[in-house]
């Protein structure tokens, strides 16, 4: 817009200087469409996700667009292909697949558009920023967990697919927490289950499987997700009901009911909420090209990538009320409720 206001009245001239900044204003309120690319709803966690972020983002101002590729990796690149084509200026991902996602991250860099990636590392170095919380810490914790409850004794892993890169942090933050307890023969790991999704089915039939070869019983099944371990839950011959310690990961609700009625001994609570909101804080942020602050360097293959990673917390019978229930993730009444 080239206006020449040199020989306009002062009154007239501070109308348009007003008009002109209401259009700049307006052209970039419209211009903050962020787009939210989700992998799946295999876990309850993603609907809460969902909705906290896009109502932050709506309070910012943004205008939140949403696709779901459902665990399809080719379509999460068409469908992160679609909102750009949209024109969001903003980009967040939950990549279905560490590797492939970079592809999405490689279009979003031609159309100029910068990635939030949410939760999981893709596999890019040009993503603008990495939200998550401390994924290999909560391998550590589930190890720690289980350790102070069982020093020496038999364990079964079960752990989500390697696509995800979250998965095989958390494996990593385990063994190093059992290494030596592995080395000095207290523990013996029974078997390493490398899961093909994050669901409770494969988890369900892979320990039904196990327990029908009558193999030894295992003190500890540490599984990395709520998912998993409500499969193994439900595999588990009645027999062995609340005498094995299972850990998760997500605090759902389905685990927690499991937690008090002594069939999983713990999760790892990530606050959903503040992760979510601060996604949609930097994703705003983003769209305005301000800078962004509090990042960390991440690796990420060869080089590092910024990230802001939050701190897990270990929920048991014991602190479920001052935790889950305190933050308002699920209300005291559903978790009693059979």
């Amino acid at each position: 817009m080239n206006l020449n206001t040199k020989n306009m009245e002062p009154n007239l001239r501070f109308k348009v200087f007003v008009f002109v900044l209401l259009c700049l204003a307006s052209a970039q309120l419209q211009a903050q469409k962020i787009g939210l690319l989700l992998d799946s709803y295999i876990s309850d966690r993603w609907y809460l996700d969902q909705k906290l972020f896009m109502d932050k983002v709506r309070e910012l101002g943004g205008t939140p667009l949403l696709e779901v590729a459902y665990g399809d990796t080719v379509e999460q690149l068409r469908l992160g292909k679609k909102l750009i084509d949209e024109g969001v200026n903003v980009l967040v991902i939950v990549p279905t697949n560490a590797k492939q996602a970079a592809q999405i991250v490689a279009v979003a860099k031609a159309a100029n558009v910068p990635v939030l990636d949410y939760d999981r590392l893709i596999f890019s170095p040009d993503i603008s920023v990495f939200i998550s919380y401390d994924n290999e810490k909560v391998g550590k914790l589930q190890a720690q967990y289980a350790l102070s409850k069982v020093p020496v004794g038999n364990y079964i892993l079960v752990n989500g697919p390697v696509s995800d890169n979250n998965a095989i942090l958390y494996r990593q933050g385990q063994l190093g927490v059992l290494a030596p307890s592995i080395k000095n023969g207290k523990v013996k790991v029974l078997e390493d289950f490398v899961m093909g999704d994050w669901g409770e089915l494969g988890a369900l039939m892979k320990l039904d499987d196990y327990f029908s070869s009558n193999k030894k019983k295992p003190d500890v099944i540490i599984a990395a997700n709520d998912a998993l371990a409500n499969g193994v839950v439900q595999a588990l011959p009645k027999e062995f009901t609340g005498k094995i310690v299972i850990t998760g990961q997500d605090a759902d609700l389905p685990a927690l009911k499991n937690i008090i009625a002594g069939n999983q001994s713990m999760t790892i609570y990530k606050s959903i909420k503040p992760v979510a909101q601060l996604a949609a804080q930097v994703a705003m942020k983003l769209a305005k090209g301000e800078p962004i602050t509090g990042t960390t360097k991440l690796k990420n293959g060869n080089g590092y990538v910024d990230a802001i990673l939050l701190d897990p917390v270990v929920v048991d019978k014991g602190n479920f009320t001052e935790t889950v229930v305190k933050d308002g993730h699920v209300n005291l009444s559903e978790i009693m409720e059979h």
